[in-house]
């Protein structure tokens, strides 16, 4: 991490966007440090997430308030998990449109995407509107899901969406 030491230093505006849900355990140990800590350097985030209902009822007015202090707008999304493959779908419906909705209110000077989904948008955001596009990587989803066994390469669908994604890593 880099800190400007400038008077002319102008607040960026930034989108985050994970699909992991900041009441999960990786979104609290990992994402809100991070963006807190850039909070108190001036930078103004929002935080677009996906919950789990579960965790979302037990944590939520918790992470509420974390992001209260810090000066971070969380805007939480439900993360759906059936029918498997139109819950991902509709997932990235709702992720673009509640990321456009934030972006026509705010003009964002960033997208800051945590995970591949995430980073479709921030990709099509980076073309449509030219906002600074970053892709925060942390292993490679599709060899993830495929040497799990949840994409099942004997699977005509699987094996395509396996396909799909490993092109994506050449344009991320």
């Amino acid at each position: 991490m880099f800190i400007v030491h400038s008077s002319e230093f102008k607040v960026k505006k930034v989108l985050y966007i994970s699909y992991d849900g900041m009441t999960d355990p990786l979104g609290q140990s990992q994402v809100l440090p991070y963006l807190e800590g850039l909070s108190a350097l001036g930078y103004d985030f929002t935080l677009l997430s996906f919950e789990k209902k579960k965790q979302f009822s037990q944590f939520g007015k918790t992470i509420q308030a974390i992001c209260d202090a810090a000066g971070i707008d969380w805007v939480p999304l439900v993360f759906h998990t059936s029918p498997p493959v139109l819950a991902k779908i509709f997932d990235r419906y709702a992720l673009f449109s509640m990321a456009l909705k934030l972006h026509r209110k705010k003009k964002f000077d960033l997208v800051h995407c945590r995970s591949y989904i995430a980073a479709e948008l921030g990709l099509k955001f980076k073309k449509r509107f030219g906002i600074q596009f970053l892709f925060d990587m942390r292993g490679f989803w599709a060899d993830e899901k495929k040497d799990s066994g949840a994409w099942d390469q004997n699977n005509f669908f699987f094996r395509s969406v396996y396909r799909y994604y490993k092109k994506k890593n050449l344009i991320f």
